[in-house]
This record gives structure tokens, sequence and C-alpha cells, in this order.
């Protein structure tokens, strides 16, 4: 498993192309647990609970979050002219297990067993992050012969799912219903951390998904950030790649400040805490799974997927400014559902579209770029979040749902300078063609 292998020709979507699909939504629908149990368990564990003060977590989770968009563009180009995209996969998969897993288990009576406990949290934090952008690079290995928007959007749905699954573990142990003695929010980390083990060993054990078209990938010269320059410049010039990670920095931005506010929201407006607002809340998650479904059944080529981020980001936009002024409890779900839809299919068309803009030979780099946005405006999120906490009263959740919902419509004309570029239809297209120059004569040889 030191470096990544040729595997023979697949056998077709009944056989290994088939097994290995399996594999890659197995680690969609396990990753969720735990992104849903940082929030939903780990930071009311540590703030409400334990005392720890809102902006301290928020300030260790933006640093771990642009840690990886700082190293993971690095780790992405190595992993990729190495070949051990699987390596850093399997490694970063342990180390996250391993470290989220014993949260539970350390010690937190005093100020220095929490600082100990914030910095393990956030160094697995930052390995769990890292497998997601690593595990990403397989993704066109994953849609051998099938069309990789709706590759994408179908692990998507199932990842909601498994998000609300997980939810549903994490709720049985920290009730204590499920073991006998074991009860409270700290607990919840551990069972996230089984299920995501358990999902990620099925895409580990599938070559297929760690397999490349060349045994060493047309390298740029120079070293290691001016390939990266170069690689970028490429990428720009091809399909202004810029503009699109723009898009998808006021996008992202906008869904996770609209995922912060949003309960805050309802809770102002409806008066509802505990279940019932949990209730109300997790209609966005199932609507979520739907949405990406319908993008999955579509199987739009490329001119339909940039349209479906166009006019889904308006829409979404649109929607975050309606829901700013609701105060009725159908309005206010019918907003959330409506949200949960939008975002549910932008999540995975964006994600697919964006495998389009490197070769194939790159994608870890690719993805590793694509994280930095991903994670740089998560952190946003994340200071952002005690801020949200405080927020009293329904005008002030009302304006900064409104502020993100002007943020989401910011991005659409960043998108629409988004390039298509030559290729061809994503229906049938199984690598995505190399854009000109220094990866030219790669393309050629394929």
């Amino acid at each position: 498993m030191a470096a990544d292998l040729p595997v023979p020709t697949p056998e077709g979507p009944h056989g290994s192309a088939r097994r290995t699909r399996w594999a890659w939504y197995s680690y969609d629908f396990g990753n969720t647990a735990i992104e849903f149990a940082i929030p939903l368990y780990l930071t009311v564990w540590l703030v409400s609970d334990l005392g720890v003060k809102a902006w301290v977590f928020g300030l260790a989770s933006a640093v771990s979050s642009w840690a990886i968009g700082l190293s993971g563009p690095y780790i992405g180009v190595w992993a990729d002219e190495r070949r051990t995209r699987r390596l850093w996969f399997t490694l970063a998969m342990v180390v996250a297990t391993l470290l989220l897993g014993s949260l539970s288990l350390l010690p937190h009576a005093g100020g220095s067993d929490l600082a100990v406990l914030i910095v393990v949290a956030m160094l697995g934090n930052y390995a769990f992050q890292l497998t997601s952008l690593i595990y990403n690079a397989s993704m066109i290995n994953a849609a051998e012969g099938d069309n990789i928007v709706s590759l994408s959007s179908r692990g998507m749905a199932l990842s909601f799912l498994g998000g609300a699954a997980g939810v549903g573990i994490m709720e049985l142990v920290v009730s204590g219903r499920l073991v006998p003695g074991v009860t409270g929010r700290g607990y919840a980390m551990l069972p996230a951390a089984v299920v995501f083990l358990a999902c990620s060993v099925p895409g580990i054990l599938a070559p297929r998904l760690w397999s490349q078209q060349t045994s060493v990938p047309q390298r740029p010269t120079g070293r290691l950030h001016h390939r990266m320059f170069e690689l970028w410049r490429e990428s720009s010039s091809e399909y202004r790649a810029g503009w699109f990670l723009a898009g998808y920095f006021a996008l992202n931005s906008s869904v996770m400040g609209l995922t912060l506010y949003l309960p805050l929201h309802i809770r102002n407006i409806t008066g509802f805490e505990g279940l019932k607002l949990l209730a109300v809340f997790a209609v966005v998650v199932p609507m979520s799974a739907v949405g990406a479904t319908i993008v999955a059944v579509l199987r739009p080529d490329r001119r339909t997927a940039r349209h479906i981020v166009i006019v889904g980001l308006v829409l979404l936009g649109l929607n975050a400014l309606v829901f700013s002024l609701m105060r009725t409890l159908p309005l206010v779900v019918l907003c959330a559902s409506l949200h949960g839809l939008l975002s549910g299919a932008l999540t995975p068309t964006i994600r697919a579209a964006y495998a389009q803009t490197f070769p194939s030979d790159y994608q870890a780099l690719a993805f590793g770029l694509y994280g930095a946005v991903q994670r740089v405006s998560q952190g946003l999120g994340a200071l952002l979040s005690p801020l949200a906490g405080a927020a009293t009263g329904s005008g002030s959740t009302a304006a900064g749902m409104a502020a993100m919902g002007v943020l989401a419509l910011i991005g659409a004309p960043l998108f629409m300078r988004w390039r298509l570029g030559a290729g061809p239809d994503s229906r049938t297209q199984q690598a995505i063609p190399a854009p000109t120059g220094v990866a030219a004569s790669e393309h050629e040889e394929r």
C-alpha cells in the first residue's frame, strides 16, 4: 500500500466497477456521522457542559480548518505524484478515528485537561478533514462508465441518510439506553468514530478507487510550489477555475452561516426547545437527501450542471431572504425544507463539477485546493458560531440569515464566469480531458 498501482480494465458496471462505487458510497455514508457529531454533540459538550468559552472553541475550530486549507494542496500534489493517495487516506482515517473516539476517555476536570482535550479534538478534526480531501480525489475512478455528477449526488444523498442514522446511534449511546452506565454528550464521538471507521474500510480495500491511468504522471518542472502554480495556471486558463472557487467560497460561507442561524431563528420565532426544535430543524436533512437524489436521477451533463449551480444558488439566496421575514411555523418549516432541498442539490453538483478542472492524475491536488476554499469558509463559520449563539431576538437572527442570503446571491455572478471547457459529455466521460500545456503530452498518450 506504499503506492497506488494501475489495475486491469474494469469488468463493467455489473462487476467490480459496481463494487467500487459502493465502496465510494460507503465512505460518504459514514463521513457525515462525524460531520453531524461535531456541532450537535462535541461543541455542546465542550461549551455548555465543560464550560469552554465559545470564542475559544470557535477559534480552535477555525484554526483547524485553516490548517487543512493551507496544507491540503501540498499533501494532495505529494500524494498524486508518488501514487500514495490510499496510504495518506488510511493514515488520516486511523488518526481521526483514534483521536476523536478517545475524547470521552480523556480527563476533563481542570483547565489544563480541557486544553489537552481541545488540542486532541482539533488534531482529530484535521485528520478527519484530510480524509475527505484525499477520498474525493477518487471520484473519477469511482464514476468509471457512469455520470460523475450522478455518482456524486448519490453519494451525498446517502451521506445525509448516514448522518441521520449516526445521530440516532449517538442519541441511544448518550441517553444511556444502549450501554448501561454510559451517558452524556461526551460519549457521542465514540460511536461516531466507530461508524466512520466501519464505513471507511471498504474504500481502503477497493483498489480501483486508488488506481491512476499512468504509472508516472507528467510532472511540470520546478519545486513543489512551482509545479502547483503551473497546474493551477493551466486550470484557470482552461476552465477559469479561480471564478469557480470564488463562487464556491460564497456558496459554502452562505450555507454554513445559514446552518448556524437557522435553528436559532426557529427557536426565536416558535419558542421551541429540545426535541421540538430538533424535529423542526431535522426536516432539513431528509430534504437535502431528496435534493441530491433529484440531481442523481437527472444525470446532468456539464451544461446542465452549470445551470443547476447558478439557478440553485439564486434560489438559495432568495429563500434565505424570505426565511428571514417568516414569523409563523408552517412558513418556517416550508423555508427550512427549501433550504435543505437546494443545498442538497448544489453541494454534490459542485463537488463533481470541480473534478473536471484538473487532469485526472492530479485529482488530490485539485481537491486539496477545493478543500482549502471549503475549510477556510468553514473556518469563518466557526468564528461566526459564538456570535450566532449569542444572538437574541428574532431581529438579530433574521439579520444574520438575510446576510447569508445576500452572500449566496453574490456567488451567482461569480459562478457565471466559470468556463465549461471542451470535452465529451459527462454522461459517458470516464477520465476528464487534460488541460493544455504541460499536461498535453499526457493527454495525447491516453
